[in-house]
């Protein structure tokens, strides 16, 4: 038997569960801890999925006898996750503190615009979401 390993790349600080599928066939949830899971030799496509069903990532991976592999998964949101973590604390702090005029519409336009375009982004790249590699 030869054992792979599946884990996330770095810690998350939410940790968020995400589908594990081998050959199409869900295994269950992964989230911030490694999984280990003996199969025999072959090949076989692995599938991690958000729990919004259209966001997911494969690989394929060869396995020979008594063979070890690992697979680490981390998502492509770095960036955008920074600026929606800004975005939201200025969203928090705008319920509690009025804004002046033209400041308060400057605001809302950028904020939505970005929305906006985070959302086409992730359309765009749902099938490869997930950056998969075999280390």
């Amino acid at each position: 038997m030869s054992i792979l390993t599946i884990s996330p790349k770095r810690k998350q600080i939410i940790k968020i569960p995400h589908y594990l599928y081998i050959n199409g066939q869900l295994l269950g949830f992964i989230k911030d801890e490694p999984v280990d899971i003996q199969l025999q030799a072959g090949i076989y496509q692995i599938t991690i999925r958000s729990t919004y069903k259209f966001i997911e990532s494969k690989i394929t991976v060869h396995i020979g006898n008594e063979e070890s592999k690992k697979v680490v998964f981390s998502d492509r949101e770095k960036f955008w996750n920074w600026l929606f973590n800004i975005d939201l604390v200025l969203w928090i702090l705008k319920r509690f503190i009025t804004i002046p005029n033209p400041f308060d519409s400057i605001y809302e336009i950028v904020s939505n615009g970005f929305f906006a375009i985070w959302l086409l982004r992730i359309w765009i790249i749902r099938k490869r979401y997930f950056k998969l590699e075999i280390v």
